[in-house]
């Protein structure tokens, strides 16, 4: 039998919600998220947040909103959003953030991940995907290249941080077959340790 993994994708949900507001204020977020601090009654804000495209060209669409859980515990540690989705298109936008600090650092936004990719390949039937990360974002940037994703482009002051200044953005894309291919080259490499 397979072993589960240790984080899973759920629906995302307001109780859910609430606990990512009471984790927002983290100096690691502020910086790597771009984002000004939720107060517990910022819902709807947070919510506008996970749907926010960057992408210009993939604007439109519907947002695809999850929870990172924690097999585990049932703990919410995180979300993950798939935007831009449309019936019969072929890429989307996704974003992602361990909201938890106490569950950083260990691979699982690497793992949710992959199975949002697997799920956009496989059940959305998706041909690309796309993301934005500071260039400084060095932890991040890894784990996307894990999962295949590969620089694209660089957006000069593309971002709107909450002091008014602009910061840069990379576009990554990761194409399904390039996805196929990180998998195979990842479990060849854990098959041979």
């Amino acid at each position: 039998m397979e072993d589960e993994p240790p984080v899973r994708l759920a629906p995302l949900e307001d109780s859910h919600v609430s606990r990512y507001l009471s984790l927002s204020a983290d100096p690691v977020l502020i910086d790597t998220m771009g984002w000004k601090p939720f107060d517990p009654d910022d819902a709807e804000r947070f919510l506008r947040y996970v749907e926010n495209i960057t992408v210009p060209y993939l604007m439109g669409g519907r947002t695809v909103a999850l929870s990172i859980v924690s097999t585990a515990d049932g703990t919410p540690i995180g979300y993950l959003s798939l935007k831009g989705v449309r019936e019969g298109g072929t890429g989307a936008e996704i974003g992602l953030a361990i909201m938890d600090k106490d569950y950083r650092g260990r691979g699982l936004g690497t793992i949710a991940l992959r199975q949002a990719a697997e799920y956009a390949f496989d059940e959305l039937e998706l041909s690309v995907l796309v993301l934005t990360v500071f260039p400084g974002n060095e932890p991040a940037i890894r784990s996307y290249e894990k999962v295949g994703f590969k620089k694209a482009e660089l957006l000069k002051e593309a971002f709107e941080m909450p002091d008014e200044t602009f910061a840069d953005m990379w576009v990554m894309e990761l194409s399904r077959d390039d996805f196929v291919n990180a998998k195979a080259r990842a479990g060849s490499s854990a098959n041979s340790n």
